[in-house]
C-alpha cells in the first residue's frame, strides 16, 4: 500500500512498472470472482469482514483484493496501466535506437 511506504519513496510505487503489472494482473483475474477465501484468525481482513471468535469466516477474493490494496487495485484503471506500460515500452525502443545510432564505441 502507498500509505506504508516512506514519503521519499512515494514516487517510484508509480514509477516502477511492477506496480501496474501487479494491478492488471490482479484486476483481471479477480474482478468479479466469488470464490470464497478463509480469513485467518485476527487477521486484518478476519477484522475487516467483523467476524466472531471461534466462527469461520469467508470473503470473496475481489474483497481480499480490494482490502488488501487499499481499494485502489480497480477495473477502472486497466486502460490507464495499459497505457503507461505501452508508453515505457515505446520510450524504451526509440532511446534504445537513438543510443545504436548514435552512440560509436570504435571511435576513439
Amino acid at each position: 500500500r502507498p500509505e506504508n511506504i516512506p514519503a521519499f519513496w512515494k514516487f517510484m510505487y508509480w514509477v516502477m512498472p511492477g506496480h501496474y503489472v501487479l494491478e492488471s494482473l490482479l484486476v483481471t483475474q479477480y474482478h468479479n470472482d466469488d470464490t470464497q477465501i478463509e480469513a485467518s484468525y485476527e487477521s486484518p481482513f478476519y477484522n475487516k469482514l467483523g467476524c466472531k471468535p471461534g466462527v469461520v469466516c469467508t470473503g470473496s477474493a475481489e474483497d481480499w483484493v480490494d482490502y488488501t490494496f487499499g481499494g485502489i487495485f480497480t477495473i477502472d484503471n486497466l486502460g490507464g496501466d495499459f497505457a503507461y506500460l505501452m508508453g515505457l515500452l515505446v520510450l524504451t525502443r526509440v532511446v534504445t535506437f537513438l543510443a545504436l545510432s548514435y552512440l560509436n564505441y570504435r571511435r576513439t
